[in-house]
């Protein structure tokens, strides 16, 4: 934009509109007549649309106090650069002035919006030669909040108090209301807080300076305005108010008492706060069961902000975004435009104390992983949140939309009434969030798992007939179906002693085809029907012998290595079952008597599910943990000999594992470190990556070593990537051969060069492991291996130069020298490559002197030629000859931290180390005989270290680590 066009626009505006006399502090603005609208100039400094004076109430808008407030939007494309600038307002030096001011935006987390106050000369819509007062880029709440703030200024005048709105697009509205700017003699509390019991509250606040008098506050009817009548006093900053009414709402205002009877702060803008309500229900003993089908006495808590849990008695249906995990009622939270906090109480449980306590529930959202819901239970003394709660479970990534079921222990210290509860802390417009069937029990009263099967004895299903399954009147399973095939189980918690009913519905003729199954926690058949009612009552009985949990299968092509724990130890060990899958509940399986095992002879890329019961003796046996399901890899490639090269530019029959979820490596064109592919960890925003990469087979032979090199980089900082070497490429057995790891944060490519000697002959895969966090991930790239010592190494000779003469001016301690080395091979040069084993790069400074160079012409590790030639450097007019002292030490090497050099009979001058690019990487200056270099921060690598000594140059080389 033109500035002296905007300056002209300007002056045009101010001529036109005219300028008020300045006004004198105090003063305030609330907008509500037409004098306090046109006391304020609306101009524009960019696109966007301008501030506004409005009466409109919505949810996204609407005044802090009586009927008019300034408002401006966020422009669809352009965002905003609105400015509202008032006229002159006189202000003197050396007093200390307060702004107050109410704002709120219109949408919520998702949607921030940017204020900024500064104080102005001129009534100029620029930054520029302003002061800036107060600035929020992150307004993101739409209820009103206070601003306020102090500030002096150096000399008195006319000034010009400017809100300058910036947002990004799309980002909604800014209201602004109640100005007040006045000379502040006592600092009028903020950030005042009150955190509400049931007939108290704990209230606390911040002050800028501690006033003579201490502080007082006022707790009264919201709406009645602020206090006319002196408060209660209190001193420090934090007081606990009593006597208050439960469920009541309630008002709070502080102010600073500077001199009593005198002097007080301006009262703290309120806060509104309302007391939770009494307690009612009588508490209840364990075991207990609540699924909220009938009054459930617990208490859904009022938030502050957002919508509270509510009681759901309705179902989208399965699959949809709400409904109940059995009968018909649950509880649910809805989201809203602010982060979530909302509470819910149970009713009082008499626990125990020192034994272990089991709580369970089912729980769910509406949404995907994009829309991850957050909760948290805790257990306390207190019917309402208070810093008296523990917490015992919390998950922030509740994205499944089907049900799930927490399963957690705890103790509490003593014998008394506890209270869970739930609170939702989601973020803002995220969906539905769900729990139900909750079940409390200690050890004496510890639930079992039965089991509703469905069956039908033509395999396509029930054709649209439906049962329920009620558990003490409360109904589990409603509606419940067998949509297609011949069985399907249905899992279900239940204590002993507790009553089994069932209802059948109907829906259509079947013919008798369908039946159901109910199964003791043994897998016992307790009840059965067909097409019927079961109105018996069926008495539940858990059995003192618990099946095994976590059962766990780490697989590989042909082999799969379970792993389990348990509640109580059997007396006679455990059976497992390996099957493919489908296969049916087991009636018996292989004795094992410790909680791992090994199972051989699978197919590849098969699937399989796995049960694992316990043993208690005497032909008693737990129900069946499982099935837990898994496939077989892959055979990877067929073994090659070496040496080995891959790019990742053909298939080479590589094969991945994920141990998470949808984290895989795969082969990409991103980012690759030559050719047109490299291997990328498959990364996503939402879980952490435990993926594995093997190589194809490499024969080895026992006690040769061979050397691996491969490039590796990140996406993102501190990515945990191993690499590992095993005769089998699945990763249970990988994970314990690691031979390197490394936290990568690179955005370029490194090497590793790493050494490895098999003890026995056979083939063998290289593993890699990457550990990334969530939206980061590992990439790999160019992978060789070589055998060290391999017979039947090319045919390569170097041009090697002959010696050379380098002349240099007087008082220069070297010359930059440049030589030409090359070399050639009779057949493929792969796997050659040249090493500087004495002497400096082409390129480098070579000191004043003789100094010998030596190549080595690598293949596997084996010298295959050798050039060496001596480079001598002479001061132009004459030098004299250097007394040598071969008296040279160095250790150690490989380095990893510090190098120690030590000259015998000479003194050291100066030490220069070099990269294989000829480049100085460091160099340090001495006068001692023995000195140390410090090499922790060079990349590991090989290294070319010049010592010059008083009379000599010397150089070698070394490996860092």
């Amino acid at each position: 934009m033109n500035k002296a066009l905007t300056f002209f626009s300007l002056l045009s505006f101010l001529f036109t509109f005219g300028q008020s006399d300045p006004v004198s502090l105090p003063y305030s603005n609330s907008f509500e007549t037409e004098t306090e609208q046109n006391y304020w100039y609306k101009m524009m400094s960019g696109p966007g649309t301008p501030w506004e004076f409005s009466d409109e109430t919505s949810t996204v808008y609407g005044p802090s106090q009586g009927q008019y407030y300034a408002r401006a939007q966020s422009d669809f494309e352009n965002g905003g650069s609105a400015w509202l600038i008032s006229k002159g307002i006189k202000i003197e030096a050396g007093h200390t002035i307060a702004l107050d001011f109410d704002y709120r935006s219109s949408l919520n987390t998702l949607f921030p919006v940017k204020l900024k106050v500064v104080l102005k000369q001129q009534p100029i819509p620029v930054l520029d030669n302003s002061t800036e007062l107060w600035v929020n880029e992150n307004i993101q709440i739409n209820t009103y909040q206070n601003a306020h703030k102090t500030f002096e200024v150096s000399e008195t005048g006319t000034y010009y108090l400017a809100f300058y709105f910036y947002p990004d697009p799309n980002m909604g509205y800014i209201s602004l209301d109640n100005i007040n700017l006045y000379e502040e003699l006592c600092p009028k509390p903020v950030n005042v807080k009150a955190v509400p019991g049931q007939t108290t509250a704990n209230i606390s606040w911040e002050s800028a300076s501690t006033p003579g008098a201490g502080f007082e506050y006022v707790i009264k009817t919201p709406g009645s305005g602020i206090p006319t009548e002196p408060g209660t006093p209190a001193q420090g900053l934090s007081v606990t108010a009593e006597g208050l009414q439960p469920a009541t709402q309630y008002e709070l205002y502080v102010r600073s008492v500077c001199e009593a009877g005198s002097l007080y702060g301006k009262w703290s803008s309120p806060v509104v706060f309302k007391t939770y309500p009494a307690t009612t229900a009588a508490p209840v003993n364990l075991p207990y069961n609540e699924s909220f089908e009938g009054d459930s006495r617990w208490t859904l808590l009022e938030p502050s902000v957002g919508k509270p849990w509510v009681k759901g008695d309705f179902d989208s249906g399965p699959g949809g975004l709400y409904g109940p995990s059995d009968g018909k009622n649950y509880l649910m939270h809805d989201d809203s435009e602010n982060i979530s906090d909302a509470w819910v109480i149970s009713r009082g449980i008499n626990l125990p104390g020192g034994k272990e306590i089991t709580l369970q529930f089912d729980y769910k959202s509406s949404q995907d992983e994009y829309y991850p819901q957050k909760m948290k239970v805790v257990i306390s003394k207190d019917p309402f949140p208070s810093a008296n709660s523990v917490e015992i479970w919390n998950n922030d990534f509740i994205q499944s939309t089907t049900y799930n079921t927490a399963n957690i222990t705890f103790t509490v210290p003593e014998n008394g009434i506890y209270y869970l509860g739930y609170q939702a802390y989601s973020d803002a417009n995220y969906g539905y969030l769900m729990f139900d069937n909750v079940k409390v029990s200690d050890k004496e009263s510890s639930p079992c798992e039965y089991i509703l099967r469905l069956k039908d004895s033509e395999g396509d299903g029930w054709n649209n007939n439906t049962m329920n399954l009620y558990v003490n009147g409360d109904a589990v399973f409603t509606d419940q179906t067998l949509p297609i095939g011949d069985v399907l189980d249905f899992t279900f918690k239940i204590n002993s002693g507790d009553a089994i009913t069932t209802v059948w519905n109907g829906g259509s003729h079947s013919g008798d085809e369908t039946s159901y199954e109910i199964l003791d926690s043994n897998g016992n058949i307790v009840g059965s029907a067909t097409e019927q009612s079961i109105s018996t009552p069926i008495i539940a009985s858990c059995p003192s012998c618990a099946k095994p949990s976590n059962v766990v299968a780490n697989y590989g092509q042909t082999t799969v290595d379970l792993t389990w724990d348990f509640l109580t130890a059997p007396s006679n060990g455990y059976e497992y079952v390996v099957q493919p899958i489908g296969t049916g509940l087991p009636s018996s399986g292989t004795a094992v008597s410790i909680t791992q095992t090994h199972v051989e002879d699978l197919s590849p890329e098969t699937a399989y599910e796995v049960y694992v019961r316990s043993n208690c003796g005497e032909n008693t046996y737990s129900s069946w943990s499982g099935p837990v399901y898994f496939k077989t890899l892959p055979n990877p490639g067929s073994a090659v000999n070496l040496p080995y090269k891959y790019g990742f530019e053909t298939d080479d029959e590589w094969i991945t594992q994920s141990i998470s979820r949808n984290n895989e490596w795969l082969i990409d064109s991103t980012y690759p470190l030559e050719g047109e592919f490299n291997a990328i960890q498959n990364f996503n925003y939402y879980f952490n990556a435990n993926s594995w990469y093997f190589s194809r087979g490499l024969n080895l032979q026992a006690g040769k070593e061979i050397l691996i090199k491969f490039k590796y980089r990140s996406l993102g900082n501190n990515v945990p990537l191993t690499f590992s070497i095993a005769d089998k490429a699945y990763a249970f057995v990988q994970k314990n051969n690691i031979i390197w790891s490394k936290n990568i944060s690179n955005d370029k490519y490194d090497e590793a060069i790493l050494s490895f000697t098999p003890s026995s002959s056979g083939v063998y895969y290289l593993g890699f492991n990457s550990l990334a966090a969530k939206g980061t991930s590992a990439l790999i790239d160019d992978v060789q291996v070589y055998l060290v010592g391999m017979p039947n190494a090319p045919t390569c000779k170097y041009t090697c130069p002959g010696n050379l003469n380098i002349n240099t001016n007087p008082g220069n301690i070297g010359a930059v020298v440049n030589y030409s080395l090359n070399f050639a091979c009779v057949t493929s040069p792969t796997g050659v490559f040249s090493v500087l084993a004495q002497g400096l790069p082409s390129g480098a400074i070579f000191p004043v002197g003789e100094t010998t160079v030596k190549h080595n012409l690598i293949f596997n590790g084996e010298i295959i030629d050798t050039c060496s030639f001596i480079v001598k450097v002479e001061e132009k007019l004459g030098t004299a000859d250097n007394n040598k002292d071969d008296g040279l030490q160095y250790y150690p090497n490989p380095v990893v931290d510090n190098l120690t050099v030590k000259m015998n009979g000479d003194t050291i001058e100066n030490i220069t180390i070099y990269n294989f690019a000829g480049s100085v990487v460091k160099s340090e200056k001495t006068s001692t005989k023995t000195a140390k270099v410090d090499m922790r921060n060079l990349p590991s690598g090989v290294y070319i270290v010049n010592v010059k000594t008083v009379s000599n140059v010397k150089s070698f080389k070394v490996i860092k680590k």
